[in-house]
């Protein structure tokens, strides 16, 4: 298992959407999520990306998870999980799943 360290946080104004940013061997990747129904604003600022492979990183991935009351955990279809420490509580918690999109420049 290899490991990143990154954020995530809703998209302000839109509650269906989130944005993710780590650093995996020098390039910057992106995991960009809509949700199927929306939750409370959240940021994590010191989120944990946990993989098996870089080549997992890539195309649309279902995911599912949980946000709240202090902390986020999601895990994407094919393994990897992003998790973290909220910045403030987020209450009540919330059940989250949809699609999220990886781009790496």
């Amino acid at each position: 298992m290899s490991t990143a360290k990154g954020f995530i946080h809703s998209v302000p104004g839109s509650p269906n959407r989130f944005a993710a940013a780590f650093m995996v061997n020098k390039l910057h990747y992106g995991f960009f999520g809509n949700m199927g129904s929306g939750v409370p604003e959240f940021a994590c600022n010191n989120a944990k990306l946990t993989y098996d492979d870089q080549g997992d990183l890539t195309t649309t991935r279902f995911f599912w998870g949980t946000v709240g009351t202090d902390d986020i955990s999601i895990t994407l279809e094919n393994g990897p999980t992003i998790t973290g420490r909220l910045n403030m509580p987020v209450n009540p918690s919330s059940s989250l799943a949809g699609t999220g999109v990886w781009s790496a420049n």
